[in-house]
């Protein structure tokens, strides 16, 4: 995998990583009455604006382990590189990635 790529990937994780932790912190903010909250799938594609609904419970259950994240199903391929999956939801994929593809 080139550098390129590979930051690329680090820097989408971070940012998506970073954005979904305010829309957490939103959510249990306002205690809002929804089942599911929208989040941003967190696959490297640079161009992904595909919105994935989780339960704060499930959002808490995949950043239980820093290296997963999770995407819409049908964008684990993107995963190929850095990721493999580890579990399938209703709605959304977990892909536990590299450490490198985490840190940098």
């Amino acid at each position: 995998m080139s550098d390129t790529t590979e930051e690329r990937i680090v820097n989408n994780n971070l940012t998506f990583r970073q954005a979904n932790e305010r829309i957490r912190s939103k959510a249990e903010e306002w205690d809002a009455p929804f089942d599911r909250f929208p989040f941003l799938c967190e696959c490297p594609w640079p161009d992904c604006v595909q919105i994935v609904r989780l339960t704060i419970r499930e959002y808490a259950a995949v950043r239980a382990n820093p290296t997963h994240f999770f995407t819409a199903p049908g964008h684990e391929a993107a995963e190929e590189p850095v990721g493999r999956v580890v579990g399938s939801e209703d709605g959304y994929v977990v892909v536990e990635k590299d450490q490198t593809a985490v840190e940098g």
